[in-house]
């Protein structure tokens, strides 16, 4: 037992200390506001729709083969951090490639995914090539991205600005309703 010798004066300054309690409740405050915040930019990063990111990956991992087996994480990770539906970026690339089963030779030789023309060319066409398949899959999906964060969020609404075949959102569609299965 440890016996301590407190003389008066001493005992009475550590009971009539002063407790700030506006400043305490301030700094719990600021720890919670820091917790939303941490919270919410996790939310963002690791959910689409109250979905987390490792079964979007999952889902979309099913239906990519060939060059874009695996990339499945990577395109639900960018989709996202964009602001981006992955399923339809997704889809759109299916569309686009083939890469359900193998990929068009536009995909494997130039890392292509989303049917896009431009410069650099790919072996002297007018479609672009791209250095890696990242490469590929981020230009595509900023492409897209273009058109969704103007509120053409559906492939109907897009089908006019990217296709010109004018059933291509009914495949596209196909392919959303199969990923998110």
């Amino acid at each position: 037992m440890l016996n301590i010798l407190v003389t008066g004066s001493l005992m009475m300054n550590i009971f009539t200390t002063d407790i700030n309690h506006d400043y305490l409740d301030s700094q719990i405050q600021i720890g919670v506001d820091n917790f939303k915040i941490e919270y919410d930019e996790y939310q963002k990063s690791h959910y689409f729709n109250g979905e987390h990111i490792d079964v979007i990956a999952a889902k979309l991992d099913k239906y990519l083969h060939s060059t874009l087996s695996g990339k499945g994480r990577f395109i639900a990770e960018y989709s996202i951090s964009v602001g981006m539906d992955p399923y339809l970026a997704t889809a759109v690339m299916l569309q686009e490639t083939g890469c359900q089963w193998t990929c068009s030779k536009l995909t494997r030789t130039c890392n292509n995914v989303g049917g896009n023309k431009g410069k650099p060319s790919c072996n002297g066409g007018s479609y672009r090539k791209f250095d890696t398949i990242e490469d590929g899959i981020k230009f595509a999906i900023n492409k897209l991205n273009s058109y969704y964060s103007k509120g053409k969020t559906t492939p109907k609404q897009i089908n006019p600005h990217y296709a010109e075949d004018k059933t291509w959102y009914k495949k596209v569609e196909n392919y959303m309703k199969k990923l998110k299965g």
